[in-house]
C-alpha cells in the first residue's frame, strides 16, 4: 500500500446525468435573484459569475489533465459533449454550493432572520438526501468501469495554494464584519461538503478505493479503502476541497471592489 494511491470515485447517477446540476444550477440562480430584490444588491450575481468562471476553469483543468475521468455525460438522455458538461459541472458542484452558504451566512449573521438559516440549512441538506437517493441505493462497482475516478491527492494539489490566496489575503486585509461574513461562510460549506459527501456515500454513489494507476492509464489491484480512510477522506475533501477551495468565490468579487465592505450586521 505504501506506493500505491488513494481514489476517489463516483457512481451511481449523479457521475454521469446531468439534469439535476442544471437543476442546482437554476436554483442558485433563484437565490441570487432573491436575494437582490430582498437586499437590492448584486452580491450573489457577482458571487454566481465568479464561481462559474473559477470553477469551470479547474474542471475544464483537471479533465484536460487526466486527474478526474468522467467518460459519459448525459443530459435529458442525450449524450453532450464536455464543452458543455464542463460548465454545468462548474455551476452545479461549484456555484450552488458557495450561493446556498452565502444565503445560509447571510440569514445567520442578521439576528433578525437567524432564525432561518437552521430552517434554510435543514431544507438544503432533506433535498441533497432525497435527490442522491431517488435512484435508491447502489452496489458500488470497486475496481470496475465507473462514471468517475480521480486521485485524492495529486501533484496539482499544489495549486490549491495559489487558488486560493486571494481568500487568504482578502480575510486578513478586510474589516471585522466582512470577515465574519467570510469565516462563517467557510464554516457552512464545509457543514454543507460533509453532508453532501456522506449522503453520496451512502447512496453507494461516492467510494474510495486503493490501487494504482499504470502509464497507460489502465487500473490495477483496484480495491475498496477501509471505512477510516474513506471517512477522512469525506473530511479532506469538505474541508478542502470544497470550503477551502471554494472561499475566493466570495474573496474575489470583494478584492475587485464589486460588493461593498460590510458595513453592519443588519446590511447582510
Amino acid at each position: 500500500m505504501l506506493f500505491e494511491s488513494i481514489f476517489i470515485t463516483r457512481g451511481g447517477f449523479w457521475g454521469e446525468e446531468y439534469d439535476f446540476k442544471l437543476l442546482f444550477a437554476i436554483v442558485a440562480l433563484c437565490i441570487c435573484i432573491i436575494d437582490w430584490k430582498w437586499k437590492r444588491r448584486k452580491d450573489y450575481f457577482w458571487v454566481y459569475l465568479t464561481s462559474f468562471l473559477f470553477w469551470s476553469s479547474v474542471e475544464l483543468a483537471i479533465n484536460l489533465m487526466g486527474i478526474r475521468e468522467m467518460p459519459r455525460r448525459f443530459l435529458f438522455g442525450m449524450e453532450i459533449p464536455i464543452w458543455l458538461s464542463i460548465p454545468l459541472q462548474g455551476l452545479a458542484e461549484g456555484t450552488t454550493v458557495g450561493i446556498m452558504a452565502l444565503f445560509i451566512t447571510d440569514l445567520y449573521i442578521n439576528e433578525e432572520t437567524r432564525k432561518y438559516s437552521v430552517l434554510a440549512l435543514g431544507i438544503v441538506v432533506i433535498a441533497i438526501s432525497l435527490i442522491m437517493f431517488s435512484h435508491g441505493i447502489y452496489t458500488p462497482n470497486v475496481g470496475g468501469d465507473v462514471p468517475g475516478r480521480r486521485e485524492v491527492f495529486p501533484i496539482w494539489e499544489l495549486l490549491i495554494i495559489p487558488l486560493v490566496f486571494p481568500a487568504i489575503y482578502w480575510l486578513i486585509k478586510t474589516d471585522k464584519d466582512t470577515r465574519k461574513r467570510g469565516l462563517y461562510m467557510f464554516v457552512v460549506m464545509f457543514f454543507l461538503g460533509c453532508a453532501w459527501y456522506l449522503v453520496y456515500w451512502l447512496s453507494g454513489q461516492r467510494w474510495v478505493e486503493i490501487g494504482t494507476k499504470n502509464p497507460n492509464g489502465t487500473y490495477s489491484n483496484l480495491r475498496r479503502a477501509p471505512p477510516i480512510i474513506e471517512l477522512m477522506v469525506i473530511l479532506y475533501n469538505a474541508f478542502v476541497e470544497i470550503a477551502l477551495i471554494y472561499m475566493p468565490f466570495l474573496a474575489i468579487p470583494y478584492l475587485l471592489g464589486l460588493i461593498k465592505q460590510v458595513e453592519d450586521e443588519s446590511s447582510i
